[in-house]
């Protein structure tokens, strides 16, 4: 637990008989180190209102936890995503801790690794009744714990004793409980959450004193019908009548709607008409939009209407409120069973053991992503999170400790439909080069047929991550101690891989190809039905990490210098092992070993692992063959022209790195740590404390494979842009790429094609080959006053300087904003492609002071407040262009430093278990056992939390406004601010209405404050400069005891109520100054701002 104990005792003379009596109140100061964190004791962890019993709810009890998470391990799909799963409709967290980002933190349980890397959560989540208490740590002056840069949360559960005792529990929830959400349907569901534990001695012959068992079990069920609208073609589309589409009628079969610009719209055309007309093209319609049935091209192909009509419910009667004719009824649910067993045993007086085994098994089944009826997917996530501890006492000052633990988590999808389509496959005319052989998967997988225009659209896939998580840790630690030292030191290596195939396939429709050729009229699902399609692409790899991991080793000395003053120092070193991507297993395959990254700091690009010219393989990944053009940059080969190079030849500024990896390791990572607790009084402590801290896991595992499929690979086989008049796959107009074989037109049938000459296209999440942990110096002080035997008060000073933090989004854009065209040309280096690079280049800064005040449970009543008043900066929120904000300018990051997306200034929460004092035994009895029985044994429990709103930045998504060849939706371009946003109203879409005032749901900020940045500049705003409606909640229980039978047992009636005030918490509006119509508005709640939810339980305790 992190946790040093001073005992001061005073020995008086006297007779030589003495009597030490240990009272159960455990020492309140913390007189032995200047660590922060607050432990969570037993009662509160078991008795406190948990939405779902998630633990992860009560880090926020701990003062400079920011439960707001603006990372990918939000867990927004709750259902897995490289992680152990969340169960449906509960409450969790991953928070920002001290200023450090979402990713940065690190979870033990008994001091093992229980820790999933890829998106830095937990592994297997530890079952509420079986946790002892936790913990957590952070800015310790010990360097013992590291490994990031916020906090180390860690977990111990509980043992079994030499008496027998557990619990077993019961909770329910429906959503007849439950307030309705303003901005949500109503959902029905049932959910079921139940379990039990028993602990106590192995009763076995010699063994009943030294060996102990905790057994624990929870079990979750959750089940939601769902019937969501849907639209389908229609039985008339299916026989070629798509007169419904026209909106005004036909004269002489010409659709009579017309545009702004009076183009004539909604009007089918046949592609196969196509002729070149001026500097267009023209075709012949369908008149009346009456495309005939049959086999010629340009009919409706049979055998496409049986498919679909094999794959999609008939239609009904259309609504035109949700747009739609069908319902997909697939419901939704939610297996999960845990367990846990621990075993504790000791040798003697010199030796002693435990061993511990969790596992998780979660299955959810749901309706696919498109809600196509009978398709569902199905993900099942295993977790496992075992190991053991041996402690040998070689003397009373000497004592080693050896760890070992394997974590593993996997998350494998499968969509599929439930009654096998094999045959619908093949009879609908797909390849299989199309829709089979992938690596991954066996047989044939459905494409995701996407019709548009708001038809339903799905397919199969197979999506397996058999190693999301896959860690195994070993530990040893000494500890010495030699006059009023405390020696410590160690060292641990934790391995880690990753692998992830992928397969999937999909073919889409637009309208175009039954326009008029020149982009105007045409309706997708016509296209469909004719067989012409739009864009296709298909994805088979099988993403593989080589072992990475993180090897640590510490010194650590704990001085008591006199009665008063402790004085901790010492020294710790990591080193991350980043995993190489691709294993040679991968060879030839795609997304496999042979891909490379961009090193912009030289201009190169670089390969770990080449692979034979495509002379040889003729197919990606491969050496294409070149020439080098007049600016001696490499083109096409055209033996036509000149000689090409001799094949294999790499392209300039391609060079291949002789390790056969990328990425570099940093062997620097050198962290000293000093701190002091000196006791002012017998009832106030100072402490202090400094350290330097590495960033040792954060995005590392998800870093590590996110090149897979660059040049000269090709991560998917894409096609975009088909049957596109005088495109390739249309030259003359007529269409030639068909649904069943889209890539066949394009010269390839099986595999992927050759490459181009130099990685020229394919936007990929880069990083730089020479990218370094973070590392922060952190320090706090503060003082801790005892007001009584339980309870103390503490205020801190917190601060955390973040050097070499990540700084992502887009790289080699043009050096400045400018109105000039041809922005790659203004690029650091013009031969090379802008694209996401994520580099370690970044600063952050945050200073806080937190106030926390704690009284441990005495006389019916335990309590805990948490206050934090912090400021949090950063230029950059998170990794890859993908968590929270963006630099504008990524030559000039330091720019963008503003508030962090987890920037909470105010933050309180007050925690709190009060048995009420009425009944047998309490201050209030009546002397009645009857009357006694039914007024008492009452207890409230409850959690207050206040902070202030969440930031949110207000920008311009509509293209590279600032011309420096940034993509828009990266959210790069701030407004111009030109007004006050905070004051006045917004104009009323209803203009016969009065304006609407801000801060409302209608109009958050005044949208007149703000304005669009003049072309060829960045706007005067830095991100995050806003925050959201403040947040507030009161979640509360009343339980109500029955004792039975003999003492110490018990039957728990429990009501708890989360957000009992139902109370709606506004999130933050649309800010997107672009989207005329939404800006300004809100439309969703606060995070973890739900409506009110009531869940009922027994639990049985003996």
């Amino acid at each position: 637990m992190s946790q040093t104990a001073t005992i001061d005792i005073t020995l008086d003379p006297g007779a030589q008989t003495a009597v030490v009596t240990v009272e159960a109140t455990a020492e309140q100061l913390q007189v032995s180190t200047a660590e922060l964190g607050t432990v969570i004791a037993t009662k509160q962890v078991n008795d406190l209102p948990l939405n779902g019993r998630n633990f992860t709810q009560l880090l926020s009890l701990t003062p400079g936890v920011a439960p707001i998470s603006v990372g990918q391990n939000s867990m927004g799909g709750r259902s897995g995503g490289f992680a152990a799963p969340i169960a449906e409709g509960a409450s969790f967290s991953f928070p920002s801790i001290n200023g450090a980002t979402n990713r940065s933190n690190y979870f033990l349980t008994d001091g093992m690794n229980n820790f999933a890397a890829f998106l830095s959560t937990y592994a297997v989540p530890p079952i509420v009744d079986a946790i002892q208490e936790f913990k957590v740590v952070s800015h310790t002056d010990s360097s013992e714990f590291g490994s990031v840069l916020g906090g180390v949360i860690n977990v111990v559960t509980k043992s079994g004793t030499n008496r027998f005792r557990g619990s077993a529990w019961e909770y329910l929830r429906n959503d007849a409980f439950d307030s309705q959400d303003q901005f949500a349907k109503v959902v029905h569901y049932h959910q079921h959450q139940f379990g039990g534990t028993l602990g106590g001695p192995v009763a076995l012959p010699r063994l009943k004193q030294n060996t102990f068992f905790y057994f624990a079990y929870q079990g979750f069920r959750y089940s939601k019908p769902i019937a969501t609208p849907i639209l389908v073609p229609t039985a008339a589309m299916y026989s070629g009548d798509f007169g419904s589409i026209c909106n005004t009628g036909f004269t002489a079969g010409i659709c009579n709607d017309r545009d702004k610009n009076n183009n004539v719209i909604n009007q089918l055309y046949n592609p196969y008409t196509t002729v070149p007309a001026g500097s267009g093209f023209s075709r012949t319609p369908y008149l009346n939009n009456q495309i005939p049935v049959g086999t010629n091209p340009g009919d409706i192909q049979p055998q496409v209407v049986t498919f679909l009509q094999s794959v999609l419910p008939a239609a009904g009667t259309f609504d035109p409120v949700f747009n739609s004719n069908a319902f997909d009824t697939d419901s939704n649910t939610q297996h999960q069973n845990e367990y846990n067993i621990r075993l504790d045993h000791t040798f003697g007086q010199t030796d002693s053991v435990w061993f511990r085994y969790s596992l998780i098994n979660s299955t959810v089944l749901k309706p696919s992503a498109g809600n196509v009826p009978g398709l569902t997917t199905n993900q099942d996530i295993p977790g496992r999170n075992w190991g053991g501890n041996w402690v040998h006492t070689f003397s009373p000052s000497l004592q080693l400790q050896a760890l070992f633990s394997r974590t593993t988590v996997s998350d494998n999808s499968l969509t599929k439909f439930k009654t096998a389509l094999t045959s619908v496959i093949q009879a609908a005319g797909f390849a299989p080069g199309f829709a089979s052989n992938f690596s991954g998967a066996k047989g044939w997988l459905l494409p995701n047929y996407e019709l548009r225009n708001g038809y339903v659209s799905g397919g199969e896939s197979v999506v397996l991550t058999p190693q999301a998580t896959d860690n195994n840790q070993v530990s040893v630690t000494l500890n010495k101690l030699k006059n009023t030292h405390t020696f410590t030191m160690g060292a641990s290596y934790i391995t880690s891989v990753f692998s992830s195939p992928l397969s999937f396939d999909t073919v889409s429709f637009a309208n175009g190809q039954t326009g008029d050729g020149n982009g105007i009229g045409g309706f997708s699902v016509a296209s469909a039905l004719i067989g012409v399609p739009d864009s296709a692409n298909r994805r088979d790899v099988d993403e593989r990490t080589r072992l990475g991991g993180l090897f640590s080793a510490f010194f650590q000395d704990s001085w008591k210098a006199s009665s008063k003053l402790t004085v901790n120092y010492g020294i710790r070193y990591d080193l991350t092992l980043i995993p190489p991507y691709g294993t040679k297993e991968t060879i030839d395959k795609s997304g496999g070993i042979e891909t490379g990254d961009f090193d912009f700091s030289n201009g190169t690009y670089v390969l770990q692992y080449p692979p034979p010219p495509c002379t040889v393989r003729g197919h990606a990944p491969c050496i294409p063959s070149i020439m080098l053009d007049a600016n001696g940059n490499a083109v096409a080969c055209d033996p036509a022209t000149q000689p090409c190079l001799p094949a294999g030849t790499l392209p300039p500024h391609v060079v291949v790195d002789s390790r056969g990896r990328i990425s570099h390791n940093t062997y620097t990572n050198l962290g000293p740590h000093l701190g002091f607790a000196y006791r002012l009084t017998d009832r106030t402590v100072m402490r202090g404390g400094a350290g330097i801290v590495y960033d040792n896991w954060a995005a590392v595992s998800q870093m590590s494979q996110n090149i897979e499929g660059d040049w000269p690979g090709i991560g998917q086989l894409i096609a975009n842009n088909l049957n596109v008049p005088g495109g390739p796959t249309a030259p003359n107009g007529t269409p030639t790429a068909t649904y069943g074989d889209p890539f066949s037109a394009g010269g390839v049938n099986a595999g992927l094609p050759a490459p181009t000459p130099f990685f020229s296209g394919g936007v990929n999440w880069h990083y730089d080959p020479h990218i370094k942990n973070a590392y922060a110096y952190q320090f706090n002080f503060g003082l801790q006053h005892q007001i009584n035997t339980t309870t103390t008060i503490t205020g801190s000073y917190v601060s955390a300087l973040t050097h070499r933090a990540n700084i992502g989004g887009m790289y080699n854009t043009a050096l400045k904003p400018s109105t000039l065209p041809n922005p790659q040309s203004r690029s650091l280096f013009p031969y090379m492609i802008s694209t996401f690079y994520d580099r370690s280049v970044g600063f952050a800064d945050y200073h806080a002071f937190q106030l926390s005040v704690d009284k441990r449970f005495s006389s019916g009543l335990a309590y805990q407040v948490a206050y934090t008043f912090s400021k949090a900066l950063d230029e950059n929120d998170g990794f890859f262009g993908a968590e929270g904000k963006n630099v504008a300018d990524p030559y000039n990051p330091r720019a963008s430093l503003s508030p962090a997306g987890y920037d909470l200034p105010h933050l309180l929460t007050v925690n709190a278990n009060y048995e009420l004092p009425f009944g047998q035994g309490k201050r209030y009895s009546t002397g009645n056992h009857a009357v006694d029985y039914i007024v008492g044994n009452w207890q409230l429990n409850g959690i207050l939390a206040v902070r202030s709103g969440q930031r949110y930045s207000v920008t311009y998504n509509d293209g590279d406004l600032a011309n420096t060849g940034n993509v828009g939706w990266a959210g790069y371009e701030q407004a111009n601010l030109v007004g006050d946003p905070n004051s006045g109203a917004c104009q009323n879409p209803d203009p016969t209405l009065p304006p609407i005032p801000v801060h409302t749901q209608g109009c958050w900020v005044n949208t007149s404050a703000f304005a669009a940045p003049a072309k060829g500049t960045f706007g005067n705003l830095r991100p995050d400069a806003f925050q959201a409606q403040r947040y507030w909640n009161v979640d509360l229980s009343v339980f109500r005891g029955f004792p039975i039978w003999a003492e110490g047992r018990k039957l728990e009636f429990r009501a708890e109520a989360f957000n009992l005030f139902n109370t709606v918490i506004f999130g933050p509006p649309n800010s997107d100054i672009s989207n005329l119509k939404n800006f300004g508005t809100v439309t969703s709640r606060a995070n973890a701002n739900a409506a009110r939810v009531l869940q009922f339980g027994l639990r049985f305790i003996f």
